[in-house]
């Protein structure tokens, strides 16, 4: 999987066409018709913020599957990251009201996200594959080989997702619904995922 200097454009419009369909971007920008274009500012942010943060693995093709992880010691973004990774410009094409709605869903998930986990973990901002190589197992190669490495660190980890389809998928790879609710004010359902190190993580 790729690791170093992913194209932030290719990643972002990928995600875009991903999460079409998603629950909580549908809610985000409604008008169908203009939500991957103003999905795309959101994304190339998120991607743009854990290329300096975190990590991002790519397929071979980066446009045709990414995840995006960050440490728990990242997840607030500062007004400097937003100033740096492009929040101005998604405000301006997405309206006030779509970044509104942004706003208070992330804040509400983040509430659940600080009250289920405080101890250092690894989160799982994003898993994307392109509509047209979903059904190929892309998600085993993107996710195993982080999630080996926080086995050896002894780290959890822990991800959001608003698609049920999703939930068993990432059950197979070991995390736990610890949260099930909507989110506060909207009509998305938000599942919490959990997963334990398979070895404790030992104190220096």
């Amino acid at each position: 999987m790729t690791t170093s200097q992913p194209p932030l454009n290719d990643i972002a419009h990928m995600f875009s066409r991903a999460f079409f369909h998603d629950p909580l971007f549908a809610y985000f920008f409604p008008n169908a018709t203009q939500r991957e274009a103003l999905a795309y500012p959101t994304f190339r942010f998120l991607v743009a913020h854990a290329c300096q943060n975190g990590q991002v693995h790519t397929t071979p093709q980066p446009q045709d599957g990414a995840a995006v992880w960050l440490p728990s010691s990242a997840l607030r973004h500062s007004v400097a990251d937003m100033l740096r990774f492009g929040a101005v410009r998604a405000l301006i094409k997405q309206g006030p009201g779509a970044i509104k709605r942004q706003m208070q869903a992330g804040d509400a998930m983040q509430a659940v996200h600080h009250r289920v986990l405080s101890a250092p973990h690894a989160y799982l901002l994003l898993l994307g594959i392109d509509p047209s190589q979903q059904g190929r197992g892309l998600s085993t190669p993107l996710l195993q080989p982080s999630l080996d490495r926080l086995d050896e660190q002894g780290l959890p980890c822990y991800l959001d997702t608003h698609n049920p389809n999703n939930v068993s998928l990432y059950q197979r790879f070991g995390f736990e619904v610890v949260h099930e609710d909507d989110i506060p004010g909207t009509p998305v359902r938000h599942w919490a995922m959990l997963r334990q190190s398979k070895q404790p993580r030992h104190s220096a």
